[in-house]
């Protein structure tokens, strides 16, 4: 499966992408003008090549350019997305906290777990992770799988891991 990827990663991508395009296609553009008049003397006595290469060229320059455009019209709406994903994460920060501490988590492991053995240190991550995940997905519905197994990720880290359980 994929990783999730923030939306504001996402618009950053989209930014970057778009000036590129842009200064590609309108230094490109400008290029291709000065061949067509002479500026730059490149065909000389072409004929229809010159029309022809011109014509071709322009018309990929000028898609740059379109293409940069919707990049940059797409990297501004993701920013929106992006600021409320982020308040979603911080609302869903917030109820995990108030929630689901390490020692919740691990009472409801070993309310259901049955048999004497002791789980290992892998074993005791993904029921974890379980865990925190059906709590989170009851309370908040309708969330992209992805996003929240990335929460459940850096919420565990934050969870257990600095706390010097590094159980995985």
């Amino acid at each position: 499966m994929p990783r999730y990827q923030s939306s504001a990663s996402k618009a950053e991508d989209n930014r970057s992408s778009a000036y590129t395009l842009l200064a590609v296609g309108g230094i490109g553009f400008i290029v291709v003008v000065l061949i067509f008049c002479n500026v730059i003397p490149l065909y000389r006595n072409a004929g229809i090549t010159k029309y022809l290469v011109c014509g071709v060229m322009g018309a990929m320059f000028v898609l740059f350019i379109v293409f940069g455009i919707v990049s940059m019209r797409d990297s501004k709406l993701l920013l929106v997305k992006a600021k409320s994903e982020n308040s979603l994460r911080s609302e869903i920060k917030k109820w995990c906290q108030e929630n689901l501490d390490s020692a919740a988590v691990d009472a409801l492991i070993l309310k259901e777990e049955d048999s004497g053995g002791e789980l290992t240190g892998e074993e005791m991550y993904y029921r974890r992770t379980e865990k925190i995940r059906a709590a989170i997905e009851d309370k908040f519905m309708n969330l992209d799988e992805a996003f929240v197994d990335d929460f459940v990720d850096e919420y565990y880290q934050e969870l257990y891991e600095d706390y010097g359980d590094n159980s995985r």
